[in-house]
């Protein structure tokens, strides 16, 4: 084989590898583009959903703060365990309502959520080892909301659900 013929050979090699390495680079930046408008077209789906999530735990919890749930639940005639029976069923009962929407939730969001809940129960419990089960529910109520306002429990997740919302939604 002669000097030219490997001059030519090389050049068709060198030409060959150049088209291969410029036909991957446009495979490659046209995946790149795809997968950037999927991930647009999954966040314009999943941001509202996010969004709705955050509405939906913020009343929750403001539906489990003593001062509405006892104001709902609280009626003349309940004995101090009839009251404390139906505040823990409702809030058992709005958290399985809402508990799917912690997918939506960052993890911390979802943990102070919840710390929120036992808190509310815990107060509510305690408060109640504190009355005669069969004794009125009047002072028993007035109590729960004077330690849940020394207390603020609901106040505190709201305001970190509030901060953890604004990372998605600005």
């Amino acid at each position: 084989m002669n000097t030219l013929s490997i001059c030519i050979l090389a050049a068709v090699v060198v030409a060959t590898a150049g088209a291969i390495l410029i036909t991957r680079m446009i495979v490659e930046a046209k995946s790149k583009i795809a997968a950037l408008a999927s991930s647009k077209k999954n966040q314009s789906v999943v941001l509202p959903l996010r969004l709705q999530a955050y509405e939906r735990m913020a009343l929750f919890l403001e539906r489990i703060d003593p001062n509405q749930l006892v104001m709902r639940i609280h009626s003349v005639g309940l004995t101090v365990a009839q009251e404390q029976s139906l505040l823990l069923t409702a809030i058992r009962s709005e958290f399985e309502h809402n508990i799917s929407q912690q997918i939506y939730l960052s993890d911390s969001v979802w943990q102070k959520v919840c710390e929120a809940k036992s808190d509310i129960e815990s107060i509510i419990n305690t408060v109640a080892a504190d009355y005669d089960k069969s004794a009125d529910s009047r002072e028993f109520a007035e109590t729960v909301l004077a330690v849940t306002s020394q207390k603020p429990v609901v106040e505190l997740a709201i305001q970190i659900l509030k901060a953890d919302m604004q990372k998605w939604a600005y």
